[in-house]
């Protein structure tokens, strides 16, 4: 009898070891699944914020990251088909799952292509287009749907589970030895979790030292804050430049730590972590910003900032990313004073155009003074050689009157610089038979810097009288009001093809490749942005050919006013 039931204990005992034993390795496997649906997840939104870095640093070790996740998606997504054999609905899903990640897979790739082909204005526009959300939702929502079929499995499981521990210590309470039996399998059970719960945390803590060591490794200054602003990371590069080390700024608002400002105004520059924790959009610094580090070093710095988000999109944080342009700026600097000594000559040659005529009739009506026959005579020559003489002098003041300019803003009447301009250009203009008109209100005076706005102007008008043909319209309008002043210059030439209007403000493209430095253009823009202003073109439309450009140079503030007293 005693034996009987003994056996009949321990049948009983294995059974519920057994199906305790089968409801573990269920509710394993179903965890298995949850966590590959997790992978998968994390895996995309790496590959997403690769190709974000990529376009936003330009930094090659970001594709490494990509490719790295984008196989690695594909490959869980391959152990997820294989863990799901034995459930027909969940795997079902699985084809669609793999198409949704292909396409936005390859949307991706699309972004990245167009950057390393050097279309980077296309590959931002995509980006901040958002292309491929959609699919990005869907994917999101294919795998919450499986996500929460998972937990109601395991909730079944877990439940099943739980029977067979309950019927487990039942048969403990009957049977020393089946009691010793199922706490040795559910020991072993239990390690088994356990060490692989334990390779997973070690695998985490892997992963997190990988991202400390490939963020410190890239050659641009990172810094990565929470969502309150507070600094929690920055690598070498951003304490060589901000003279901070981690402990001194980890946990401090960034706003103590990086310090902005405009270039040209000295005026503090908006925080980019601010403006993205306000608004979630990645966001640029401002052109002609420095940064003033905790020396009082000023460093000219480009780049950008970017929300870190979670898989749910919410924001936990901002990475900023910049680096030191100072050698760009001297080498931009180095060509800016190039062109300006094309300008200068090819200025002087129309001057010296402009003065042979009355040089030449001057030397002429001396010979005629020194020969004539009587004093009338003589003295007549002589007037006409000192009006010619003093043509010449009003062509050489406002030269000089061009170059001599101050370099801080001053009252410049703008028709009256646009005439003298034109002026300079007026043999050019009546040997090509140009029609002019200048339409601006005349007696108002602007605040500008002059030798600047002579420049801009100069070269736009120079570009306009070579494109018209004989007997061609150049029409140049000034408009100012209380925002600032516009400056429209249009000529009816045969106009700028459309697949080089993007380029023109591109230093060293040229289509005058024997006349040209293809630098003009480019310093009018960087003359333009320099005072806040912007400049653009069109050309041509349907209804006519022909070429406007447009130049808006804003009013100064009232800050700006007072940071040029002081600085002067």
């Amino acid at each position: 009898m005693v034996l009987t039931a003994l056996a009949t204990n321990t049948f009983v005992s294995y059974r519920a070891t057994s199906a305790l034993a089968k409801s573990n390795q269920l509710v394993a496997h179903t965890l298995q699944v949850i966590d590959e649906l997790d992978v998968i997840l994390s895996e995309i939104a790496r590959a997403e914020s690769s190709q974000r870095g990529y376009l936003l640093a330009r930094n090659p070790a970001y594709l490494e990251t990509f490719h790295q996740a984008a196989t690695g998606v594909l490959t869980h997504i391959d152990r997820l088909s294989e863990l799901t054999k034995d459930n027909p609905d969940q795997r079902s899903h699985i084809p669609e799952l793999r198409r949704l990640v292909e396409e936005r897979l390859a949307i991706a790739q699309r972004k990245i292509d167009l950057e390393r082909t050097g279309n980077h204005a296309e590959a931002m526009r995509l980006a901040y287009a958002d292309l491929g959300k959609q699919t990005m939702d869907q994917i999101h929502s294919l795998i919450t749907d499986m996500h929460d079929r998972e937990d109601q499995l395991l909730d079944r499981r877990t439940e099943a589970s739980r029977w067979s521990l309950r019927a487990a210590n039942t048969t403990f309470l009957l049977a020393s030895l089946t009691a010793l039996t199922f706490l040795l399998a559910f020991f072993l059970v239990v390690r088994r979790e356990l060490e692989e719960r334990a390779r997973a945390a070690e695998a985490v803590r892997d992963r997190e030292a990988w991202l400390q060591t490939t963020l410190h490794s890239i050659g641009d200054a990172v810094i990565a804050t929470n969502e309150k602003g507070e600094v929690k990371f920055i690598n070498a590069v951003s304490e060589r430049l901000l003279q901070y080390t981690s402990s001194d700024v980890e946990g401090k608002p960034l706003s103590q730590v990086f310090t902005i400002l405009d270039e040209n105004t000295r005026v503090p520059a908006l925080n980019p972590v601010a403006t993205v924790l306000r608004s979630g959009a990645t966001t640029g610094l401002a052109t002609h910003t420095v940064l003033r580090n905790w020396k009082g070093e000023e460093i000219p710095i480009e780049d950008s900032a970017a929300p870190i988000l979670d898989s749910d999109g919410k924001l936990h944080g901002v990475v900023l990313v910049f680096r030191d342009v100072t050698e760009q700026r001297a080498a931009q600097e180095s060509a800016r004073i190039a062109e300006r000594m094309a300008t200068a000559g090819r200025l002087a040659a129309t001057v010296a155009h402009e003065i042979n005529n009355p040089l030449e009739a001057a030397t002429n009506l001396l010979f005629l003074a020194r020969t004539g026959t009587s004093l009338e005579e003589t003295k007549r020559y002589i007037v006409e050689a000192e009006q010619e003489l003093s043509r010449m002098a009003h062509v050489t003041r406002k030269t000089l009157a061009f170059y001599r300019s101050p370099a801080a803003p001053a009252p410049t009447n703008i028709c009256t610089l646009l005439e003298d301009v034109l002026r300079l250009y007026e043999d050019r203009i009546h040997s090509k038979g140009i029609k002019t008109e200048i339409k601006c209100p005349r007696g108002v005076e602007i605040p500008m810097v002059r030798g600047d706005l002579t420049q801009i102007a100069s070269n736009l008008i120079s570009n306009a009288i070579d494109a018209v043909s004989q007997s061609g319209r150049l029409e140049i309008k000034a408009t100012v009001d209380d925002r600032g002043t516009l400056l429209e210059i249009e000529d009816d030439g045969s106009g700028i093809p459309r697949e080089n209007l993007e380029k023109v403000f591109q230093p060293f493209f040229t289509t005058k490749p024997n006349t040209g430095t293809g630098l003009g253009l480019w310093v009018v823009k960087d003359l333009v942005e320099k005072q806040g202003g912007t400049i653009s073109v069109t050309s041509p439309t349907r209804d006519r050919c022909g070429t406007r450009f447009s130049v808006f140079l804003p009013a100064p503030s009232i800050e700006t006013q007072k940071s040029e007293v002081r600085a002067s």
